[in-house]
């Protein structure tokens, strides 16, 4: 008992909370987006790792071909800004050439199509040899070194991964709550319904999905510049069924459930890893992390908080709408 405390004692200190908590917040606005994509609009996609790579990728391609870089420098923030414009321009661009096509598509059928993008989007990385394969691109840093200095470059990013989560959220939030964020939700309540009354479904469901895949451009951006290197295991289709996991749990339509869940999730997950709680637990992670979810599913099938915000609960306001046959 005493070396287990003291082998916790070693693996929880402010550096691996600091990274914890940069995690949970890079997987909520992961959630966030893909929230927006299938809790709000109502569109069953499995392919929100693709465009999380197509960011990463398009990031990491600005950096490496901006030569020589003074971490810290001008040159340095100009080329981190300029690699988050390319992001998401990148990754927008991915979501429109799938969206135009594929939207047309219903339940499980656009949810295979968009999962094939995801591994299209994989396997062009890893038979690119300009973006180094199966091997990985490696991306120099730009704004930190962090030899030396891990503290202070991980709590850096640590700020960076809260300001993305609290912008994003705040985005889709008044997105929602306007007059075009309430005809995306009525694709979700009855798609037949809403175009009778006049919503150009198809229009409202490319741009919630464009909206989407920048935020997840976003996200690629940001874990590029945090790791110093991607590969194509780091958005393979695993990936893409957490964030999906963490959307569902928490809730199909609610942004404070997908804080709740990636906290939960992310921390279960980490907690497991450091192999603190000993090496058995550890080696049946993936186990012990497919019956926590089958627990929590069967306990609140619609998700923690369901289709409502935490400020709801607080002012016992009624969700935003009901459920409908176009949520998957």
């Amino acid at each position: 008992m005493a070396s287990l405390l003291l082998a916790a004692g070693f693996q929880f200190t402010g550096l691996w909370f600091a990274e914890l908590f940069l995690y949970v917040a890079l997987y909520a606005t992961l959630a966030v987006g893909l929230n927006l994509v299938t809790g709000y609009a109502g569109m069953f996609s499995l392919g929100h790792h693709g465009f999380y790579a197509v960011g990463a990728y398009a990031a990491g391609f600005v950096v490496t071909e901006w030569g020589a870089i003074d971490p810290g420098s001008a040159s340095g923030l100009l080329c981190f800004a300029v690699s988050a414009g390319a992001a998401v321009l990148a990754a927008a661009a991915a979501g429109l050439l799938v969206g135009l096509p594929c939207l047309r598509l219903r339940g499980d059928y656009l949810a295979i199509a968009t999962l094939a993008f995801g591994e299209i989007v994989r396997i062009v990385i890893e038979n690119t040899p300009r973006l180094e394969g199966s091997l990985g691109l490696f991306v120099p840093r730009v704004l930190l070194d962090p030899t030396g200095r891990q503290g202070e470059f991980r709590m850096l990013f640590l700020g960076i991964a809260l300001v993305l989560l609290a912008s994003t959220a705040l985005l889709v939030r008044n997105l929602i709550r306007s007059a075009h964020g309430r005809s995306i939700v009525s694709l979700r309540e009855d798609e037949v319904a809403s175009e009778l009354l006049g919503v150009r479904t198809t229009a409202y469901k490319v741009r919630a999905f464009v909206l989407g895949a920048a935020i997840a451009g976003l996200c690629g951006w940001f874990y590029a510049h945090y790791n110093g290197s991607i590969g194509p295991r780091d958005f393979d289709m695993m990936v893409g069924i957490k964030i999906l996991l963490i959307v569902v749990l928490g809730g199909l339509g609610s942004l404070s459930g997908s804080f709740v869940a990636a906290f939960l999730l992310v921390g279960i997950e980490r907690l497991l890893t450091t192999g603190v709680f000993g090496e058995t637990l550890k080696a049946w992670m993936q186990v012990e992390y497919a019956l926590v979810l089958i627990l929590l599913m069967l306990l609140r099938p619609d998700g923690i908080l369901g289709k409502r915000e935490l400020s709801d609960l607080v002012r016992r306001r009624k969700p935003l709408s009901t459920p409908g046959r176009g949520t998957p």
